[in-house]
């Protein structure tokens, strides 16, 4: 019996770890994109452009993330955004 719960909280723990980290990463991402078009002002990919964007994005993202889980919670942030009314067209 012991070892259901076990495994049900370790599940549970990815689940909510996964979760946390697509939160966290779409801001790398959009700072990924960003860098996109300054470095093709720059005239060239400049690797600490690239990387500093990156970073700065990870930093807000796990920032808000954080907010969230500790705030309504991550399962309940992603049930809003799946269950969104205006998806139903689609």
């Amino acid at each position: 019996m012991d070892k259901d719960v076990t495994v049900l909280k370790a599940v549970s723990g990815f689940v909510a770890l996964s979760m946390w980290i697509m939160l966290a990463a779409t801001p790398a991402l959009l700072g990924l994109l960003l860098a996109g078009p300054v470095c093709l002002v720059l005239g060239e990919v400049n690797g600490g452009v690239v990387v500093s964007f990156t970073v700065i994005g990870m930093i807000c993202g796990a920032v808000w993330a954080e907010r969230i889980r500790s705030g309504e919670g991550l399962s309940a942030f992603w049930n809003k955004l799946v269950a969104s009314p205006e998806l139903d067209r689609y």
